[in-house]
């Protein structure tokens, strides 16, 4: 049985919900929270920098602060909470519910094409799963934990 810190981490297609730049509790979103604490009020000084340092790259200070406000804004619960709110079509979230497994390499017809995916994320779900099933959950869990996700 898969232990719940597990299961709130990891969703069912292997991706990690935690490291995701749109969960409510990931270290993006709590990072850019600091970020953006710590700039408080740094629109006036990226103009005052431009002009005094003389360098173009505080200009795009109100295209980073839009990132950023992006990220803090975000606030996904997770795929076994929620649907996913970045794959509006993934279809993994109803077929794991409706075959009650925790991960799709535990499906006897893994991998299937019910996921929606693109290309890219089809070949890294058929990886992570394979990873998954070779390890143990448990092990690749452990392992990923301080992995980023975006590499």
């Amino acid at each position: 049985m898969v232990s719940e810190q597990i299961k709130a981490s990891l969703a069912p297609c292997g991706l990690s919900c935690e490291k995701c730049f749109a969960h409510v509790d990931g270290d993006i979103r709590r990072y850019s929270l600091k970020l953006k604490e710590k700039l408080r009020n740094f629109d006036i000084y990226a103009k005052k920098f431009e002009t005094l340092l003389g360098d173009p790259i505080f200009k795009k200070y109100p295209d980073f602060k839009e990132m950023l406000d992006y990220f803090t804004s975000e606030n996904c619960k997770g795929c076994r909470n929620e649907q996913c709110r970045l794959f509006k079509d993934c279809g993994v979230r109803s077929c794991h519910q409706e075959k009650q497994i925790d991960f799709c390499f535990q499906c006897e017809e893994f991998p299937c094409d019910k996921t929606n995916f693109d290309k890219h994320l089809y070949k890294t779900w058929v990886m992570l799963n394979e990873k998954i099933k070779k390890a143990g959950i448990e092990q690749f869990y452990e392992k990923t934990r301080t992995r980023p996700r975006y590499l």
